[in-house]
C-alpha cells in the first residue's frame, strides 16, 4: 500500500508488480477464452501491461529519480 512515508522509488516498484500482476492476468484470461476475438482481446490487454511495465521501469531508472 502507498502512504506519505513511500518513496517515489517504492511507489514505481509497487506498480510494476501489479503491471506484471495484470500482464499474468490477461495471459491466463487469453488461455481459457472460448472465443478467437476474446482471446484476441485479453493478449492485446497483456501487451499493454508490458508497455506500462516498461515506462515505470524507464522512470525508475532516470537520473532525477535518484535525487528523491
Amino acid at each position: 500500500m502507498i502512504d506519505e512515508k513511500t518513496t517515489p522509488q517504492e511507489a514505481i516498484r509497487l506498480a510494476m508488480e501489479r503491471e506484471k500482476s495484470a500482464y499474468e492476468f490477461y495471459l491466463q484470461a487469453a488461455k481459457i477464452a472460448k472465443y478467437p476475438g476474446t482471446k484476441q482481446m485479453f493478449e492485446s490487454l497483456a501487451q499493454e501491461e508490458l508497455k506500462h511495465r516498461q515506462i515505470l521501469e524507464e522512470e525508475l531508472n532516470k537520473d532525477y529519480m535518484k535525487e528523491m
